[in-house]
C-alpha cells in the first residue's frame, strides 16, 4: 500500500537563518553551502507563524524548534521571534532551540527565561560552548547538549562527502516522514527534509493553503531518503 505523499501534520522546524558564526567541516557550510546566506524577513516568519497556528487549532502541532541550517542567535529579531513564537504555540508546547553557544550570554538566557525555551547546546567550541552550558542552566532553559558530530556522526543524506566514511549514526525511522512534520526554510518554501541542504525537497511555500502541502519521500541515487541513516517509514 503506497502511503505517500500523506498531508503535513506540524510545521516541525523553522530555519531563521542560513548564517553562522563557525564554519566546522562536519557541515554543509563546508566548503560552501549550495543555498544564499540570508536571515528570515520578519514577514516570512509571521506567514510561517500563521501556518504553525493552523496546525495548532487542528491539534497537530505538538513542539516548534527554531533551527535549520544556521545559527539562530545570529538572527537581528531573535528575541523577538522567540516570543511570538510562545506565544502562538501556548504555554504548553515545547519550544526548542539549538545553538553552537557562542552569543548565548547570561543576559541573553536571562532574558529568554520567560518564554521556557528548551536549549541545545552544540560542543563545536566548548571554550564558549561550556559557559552557554552554564547559564542555559543557571536560567533553566537547558535541555542538553550535542556531540553527535563526533560521536554518532551522519553525511547530511548524502550532500557532505567529506563524513560519509565515518558516518555513525543509527538507523533509525524518519519522523519527519512518519509523523507529518515539515521545515520551513529561511525563503519561505515548506520542506520534507530536516537535512535538505540545498532545498530540493521543498513541496510547497507557507503562502499555500495547508492542504495542499503533502510529504513524500525525495531524493536522487546520491542524496536525499536513500542515503539518509533515518529510513523511510
Amino acid at each position: 500500500m503506497n502511503m505517500y505523499p500523506r498531508p503535513v501534520r506540524e510545521i516541525h522546524q523553522i530555519e531563521l537563518t542560513t548564517r553562522c558564526n563557525l564554519r566546522c567541516h562536519y557541515c554543509p557550510h563546508y566548503p560552501k553551502l549550495p543555498r544564499a546566506k540570508e536571515d528570515m524577513s520578519w514577514e516570512t516568519f509571521y506567514a510561517a507563524m500563521k501556518l504553525v497556528g493552523h496546525f495548532v487549532a487542528q491539534g497537530t502541532q505538538t513542539e516548534l524548534s527554531l533551527t535549520g541550517i544556521g545559527e539562530s542567535l545570529l538572527h537581528p529579531c531573535f528575541l523577538d521571534m522567540v516570543a511570538y513564537a510562545r506565544e502562538v504555540i501556548g504555554p504548553q508546547r515545547l519550544l526548542v532551540i539549538t545553538t553552537n553557544g557562542l552569543l548565548l550570554t547570561e543576559e541573553l538566557a536571562e532574558q529568554l527565561k520567560p518564554y521556557k525555551p528548551r536549549v541545545f547546546v552544540s560542543l563545536h567550541r566548548p571554550e564558549k560552548a561550556a559557559f552557554a552550558v552554564q547559564w542555559a542552566k543557571k536560567h533553566e532553559i537547558l535541555a542538553g547538549y550535542n556531540n553527535s558530530f563526533a560521536t554518532s556522526s551522519f553525511d547530511w543524506a548524502g550532500y557532505q562527502k567529506n563524513w560519509t566514511e565515518i558516518r555513525s549514526a543509527p538507523k533509525i525511522k524518519c519522523d519527519y516522514l512518519g509523523r507529518g512534520w515539515a521545515v520551513v526554510l529561511v525563503d519561505g518554501r515548506v520542506a520534507t527534509c530536516c537535512l535538505d541542504v540545498d532545498g530540493a525537497s521543498s513541496v510547497g511555500t507557507i503562502w499555500d493553503a495547508p492542504d495542499s502541502l503533502q510529504l513524500k519521500p525525495w531524493g536522487t541515487e546520491k542524496v536525499g531518503c536513500t542515503k539518509c541513516h533515518m529510513q523511510v517509514p
